[in-house]
């Protein structure tokens, strides 16, 4: 009887142990779904409003980010593609960039004059 008792002890310690080594080592899920980089062609820039519209290439959404003074991104194809860091004066339409964005907890979609809806993100500098 006491072997068992002594035994049950030990494996509940290390069973606890385990789960404790795991629970700390774990990624945190919120940090690396925060930002997500996004590649695609500019359709349409709004200087007074510091917007892009952005379809991309991959996912086949479109995407309407919100550029802040700071922020920068790679022009991937254009008349500006040898500048390491782009601002949105540098872009032209039907640019291909690559931006690194935020996802906000609230992301909001919206929807265009033609009823495409699209995603509202802002860009990360």
């Amino acid at each position: 009887m006491k072997r068992i008792k002594q035994r049950s002890i030990a494996c509940a310690a290390a069973l606890t142990l385990v789960l404790i080594t795991v629970t700390t080592t774990a990624p945190n899920a919120s940090a690396s779904t925060r930002y997500q980089i996004i590649t695609g062609r500019v359709l349409k820039i709004d200087m007074k409003e510091r917007q892009m519209l952005v379809a991309d290439r991959s996912s086949k959404k479109l995407y309407l980010v919100n550029v802040p003074q700071e922020a920068s991104f790679k022009i991937t194809f254009g008349r500006s593609m040898h500048l390491s860091a782009a601002g949105l004066e540098d872009v032209d339409r039907n640019n291909r960039v690559e931006l690194r964005i935020t996802r906000t907890e609230k992301e909001h979609l919206s929807r265009l004059y033609d009823g495409r809806e699209v995603i509202e993100v802002n860009a990360a500098h």
